[in-house]
Protein backbone atom coordinates (compact mmCIF):
# COMPACT_ATOMS: atom_id res chain seq x y z
CA UNK A 1 0.00 0.00 0.00
CA UNK A 2 2.85 2.64 -0.93
CA UNK A 3 2.08 5.98 -1.10
CA UNK A 4 3.84 7.18 -4.08
CA UNK A 5 1.18 8.68 -6.18
CA UNK A 6 0.98 12.11 -5.61
CA UNK A 7 -1.64 11.57 -3.23
CA UNK A 8 -1.87 13.21 0.27
CA UNK A 9 -1.32 11.12 3.17
CA UNK A 10 -2.98 12.02 6.48
CA UNK A 11 -1.65 11.23 10.11
CA UNK A 12 -4.92 11.11 12.50
CA UNK A 13 -4.25 10.96 16.53
CA UNK A 14 -6.59 8.76 18.51
CA UNK A 15 -5.85 6.39 21.31
CA UNK A 16 -5.76 2.83 20.21
CA UNK A 17 -9.36 1.86 21.53
CA UNK A 18 -10.75 4.61 19.49
CA UNK A 19 -8.83 3.74 16.40
CA UNK A 20 -9.62 -0.11 16.36
CA UNK A 21 -13.07 1.05 16.90
CA UNK A 22 -13.01 3.10 13.54
CA UNK A 23 -11.35 -0.19 12.34
CA UNK A 24 -13.73 -2.62 12.77
CA UNK A 25 -16.25 0.05 11.75
CA UNK A 26 -14.76 1.59 8.52
CA UNK A 27 -14.34 5.01 9.45
CA UNK A 28 -11.80 7.62 10.71
CA UNK A 29 -12.72 10.87 13.00
CA UNK A 30 -10.27 13.53 13.66
CA UNK A 31 -10.29 16.48 16.22
CA UNK A 32 -12.71 14.70 18.43
CA UNK A 33 -15.36 14.05 15.57
CA UNK A 34 -14.38 17.93 13.62
CA UNK A 35 -15.71 17.97 10.12
CA UNK A 36 -13.13 20.45 8.86
CA UNK A 37 -10.18 18.35 9.20
CA UNK A 38 -11.90 15.08 7.65
CA UNK A 39 -13.47 17.58 4.63
CA UNK A 40 -9.71 18.18 3.79
CA UNK A 41 -9.40 14.83 3.23
CA UNK A 42 -10.07 12.78 -0.62
CA UNK A 43 -10.72 9.14 -1.94
CA UNK A 44 -7.61 7.32 -2.27
CA UNK A 45 -5.09 9.53 0.49
CA UNK A 46 -3.85 7.37 2.82
CA UNK A 47 -3.91 7.54 6.89
CA UNK A 48 -1.74 6.55 9.49
CA UNK A 49 -3.38 6.61 12.73
CA UNK A 50 -0.87 7.51 15.58
CA UNK A 51 -2.13 6.45 19.25
CA UNK A 52 -0.28 8.03 22.31
CA UNK A 53 -2.11 6.40 24.38
CA UNK A 54 -4.08 2.76 24.31
CA UNK A 55 -6.74 4.30 25.79
CA UNK A 56 -8.59 7.60 26.21
CA UNK A 57 -8.18 9.36 28.71
CA UNK A 58 -6.08 7.81 31.00
CA UNK A 59 -4.54 4.34 29.02
CA UNK A 60 -1.17 3.47 29.24
CA UNK A 61 1.88 4.93 26.73
CA UNK A 62 1.54 3.42 23.65
CA UNK A 63 3.40 6.13 21.12
CA UNK A 64 2.73 4.19 17.73
CA UNK A 65 1.19 3.59 14.28
CA UNK A 66 -0.84 0.50 14.33
CA UNK A 67 -3.56 0.99 12.48
CA UNK A 68 -3.10 2.31 8.41
CA UNK A 69 -5.50 2.72 5.60
CA UNK A 70 -6.73 4.27 3.19
CA UNK A 71 -9.78 6.95 2.40
CA UNK A 72 -12.95 5.44 0.17
CA UNK A 73 -15.64 8.41 1.43
CA UNK A 74 -16.54 10.83 -0.87
CA UNK A 75 -17.65 13.43 2.45
CA UNK A 76 -18.04 13.02 6.41
CA UNK A 77 -21.02 11.86 7.52
CA UNK A 78 -22.68 12.15 10.65
CA UNK A 79 -21.21 9.77 13.53
CA UNK A 80 -23.49 8.31 16.24
CA UNK A 81 -20.28 7.80 18.63
CA UNK A 82 -20.12 11.61 19.22
CA UNK A 83 -23.52 13.77 19.11
CA UNK A 84 -22.92 16.52 16.56
CA UNK A 85 -19.64 14.75 14.88
CA UNK A 86 -18.78 13.52 11.85
CA UNK A 87 -16.74 10.51 10.30
CA UNK A 88 -15.50 9.45 6.98
CA UNK A 89 -15.59 6.21 5.19
CA UNK A 90 -11.52 4.25 5.45
CA UNK A 91 -10.51 1.18 4.29
CA UNK A 92 -8.42 0.47 7.47
CA UNK A 93 -5.96 -2.90 8.76
CA UNK A 94 -4.22 -3.25 11.85
CA UNK A 95 -0.07 -3.51 11.55
CA UNK A 96 2.61 -4.69 14.15
CA UNK A 97 3.07 -1.11 15.86
CA UNK A 98 5.52 0.91 14.80
CA UNK A 99 6.85 2.68 17.37
CA UNK A 100 7.67 6.31 17.54
CA UNK A 101 11.29 5.58 18.09
CA UNK A 102 11.72 4.15 14.60
CA UNK A 103 9.57 6.87 12.77
CA UNK A 104 10.83 9.98 14.97
CA UNK A 105 13.17 10.90 11.95
CA UNK A 106 10.48 11.15 9.56
CA UNK A 107 7.64 12.51 11.54
CA UNK A 108 6.36 15.75 12.67
CA UNK A 109 6.02 15.11 16.34
CA UNK A 110 5.54 18.82 16.92
CA UNK A 111 2.47 18.62 14.83
CA UNK A 112 1.13 15.59 16.73
CA UNK A 113 -0.93 18.31 19.28
CA UNK A 114 -3.06 19.31 16.23
CA UNK A 115 -4.63 15.81 16.05
CA UNK A 116 -4.58 15.45 12.21
CA UNK A 117 -2.15 16.92 9.44
CA UNK A 118 -0.81 15.58 6.39
CA UNK A 119 2.69 14.41 5.72
CA UNK A 120 5.19 15.49 3.21
CA UNK A 121 5.77 13.30 0.40
CA UNK A 122 8.79 12.55 1.55
CA UNK A 123 7.95 12.01 5.09
CA UNK A 124 4.93 9.91 3.98
CA UNK A 125 7.24 7.53 1.47
CA UNK A 126 10.14 7.12 4.41
CA UNK A 127 6.87 5.52 6.89
CA UNK A 128 5.06 4.09 4.19
CA UNK A 129 8.30 1.68 3.57
CA UNK A 130 8.62 1.07 7.24
CA UNK A 131 4.63 -0.31 7.01
CA UNK A 132 5.94 -2.27 4.49
CA UNK A 133 8.65 -4.15 5.84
Amino acid sequence: MARHDGRTTWVVVASRDHARRGLHEGFVMANHGKRAPLARMNIGDGIFIYSPKTAFPDGEPFRAISIVGEITGEAPEPSAAIPGGFRLAAALHEISPLPLSRIRDHFPVDRLRFGSFPLSPEQSAAIWALVED
